[in-house]
């Protein structure tokens, strides 16, 4: 019966501290999920043209210096997309660090990195199209008059 009793009185202490660890764990799952809402990233075109403002959710600003107004359609979308890119990109890094803090056993990081890599190759790799959108190109519309 004493035997009994110890085994249960472990089996408690055990629980305890389970419900210890619990909580220590949503309080830093709290604490990881506060500092991802307060990051925020900021990326500049090297003209110096566009800014863009990013966070772990998305884009959050796009900034064009009156040297933006000067650049050809082409252009200012290469150096919004570029910037952006590189915003969106830098935002995930360093989400992916405050995550790998509290939860040190994953390779989030590295997946990150990974698959940025797989991505801006992949990009790199693909043809850009210079040459502007021919409306003949596409077929008739009703938003177009039926032409």
């Amino acid at each position: 019966m004493v035997a009994d009793l110890d085994g249960l009185q472990r089996k408690l202490e055990a629980l305890k501290e389970a419900g210890r660890r619990a909580e220590e764990q949503l309080g830093d799952f709290g604490r990881m999920q506060e500092r991802i809402s307060e990051l925020q990233v900021s990326s500049t075109a090297p003209d110096r043209s566009v800014t863009v403002i990013a966070n772990a959710g998305g884009v959050l600003d796009i900034q064009f210096t009156q040297d933006a107004m000067r650049k050809s359609p082409g252009e200012l979308s290469s150096a919004v997309m570029s910037t952006l890119r590189q915003a969106v990109a830098e935002a995930a890094r360093r989400q992916a660090d405050i995550v790998q803090e509290y939860v040190p056993d994953s390779d989030v990081r590295e997946q990150v990195l990974r698959t940025q890599e797989q991505l801006f190759n992949r990009d790199a790799d693909r043809p850009r199209s210079a040459a502007p959108v021919d409306d003949e190109d596409y077929p008739d519309s009703f938003l177009d008059g039926g032409r």
